[in-house]
């Protein structure tokens, strides 16, 4: 379970974050054919992005004028982002329900993403530089993801839930992806944050031992 223990400290804040909804109960039927269910998504993903590039381009030239992203180029982008993180989370064994087609909130595995805001003229400039060392640990989680959804894929089938480590393996690698597509769609130029989510657990609680009479 990729979850550290409170004393490790708060994660930075970020304006982009993720949400989960997730009661870990997948559909055997969905789960072994999740691949074949989610071509037309697949299609519409790959139309999208040709699009998505070039409202990053031309995002990329606003800001670098204004140092902020238009709000009508940030709403499409954002709106492509979401929509990865929700067919990644289907795909990959995260979230059971079938997505949407558009990126609208409410599915979930939920990545929340915060309205535009001023961004450094310094960063814009040189993002796709900046970003390489984020795609390379993009390139590792990518493969915890993959083992994950792999042993997931048989749990799901044979209990019918996503075991919760699983799970939330996925969740952290979906966080730090969707982070960096937001780096590298300029809806922010906050870096991403790679290290796993905190979490105070509670303590188990001590057997009582009936006084004697």
């Amino acid at each position: 379970e990729p979850w550290l223990p409170a004393a490790a400290g708060a994660a930075p804040p970020h304006p982009i974050g993720i949400g989960v909804d997730d009661d870990r109960r997948r559909s055997r039927l969905t789960v072994f054919f999740r691949f074949l269910l989610a071509l037309p998504h697949l299609v519409w993903f790959t139309l999208w992005s040709i699009f998505a590039w070039l409202a990053a381009i031309a995002a990329w030239f606003a800001a670098l004028a204004t140092g902020r992203t238009p709000e009508p180029l940030h709403r499409f982008l954002a709106a492509y982002v979401r929509y990865q993180t929700h067919l990644d989370a289907y795909l990959w064994l995260v979230a059971n329900p079938f997505p949407g087609f558009t990126g609208a909130p409410g599915y979930p595995v939920e990545l929340e993403i915060a309205q535009p805001e001023r961004q450094s003229r310094w960063v814009t400039g040189f993002r796709l530089f900046l970003a390489f060392p984020a795609l390379g640990v993009v390139g590792a989680l990518w493969l915890t993801l993959l083992v994950a959804a792999f042993l997931g894929w048989f749990a799901s089938l044979v209990t019918g839930r996503m075991p919760a480590g699983l799970r939330d393996v996925g969740v952290w690698v979906l966080r730090y992806w969707g982070q960096v597509n937001a780096y590298l769609y300029l809806l922010t130029d906050r870096y991403p944050y790679s290290g796993p989510p905190v979490e105070e657990r509670p303590e188990p609680e001590e057997a009582v031992v009936p006084a004697a009479a």
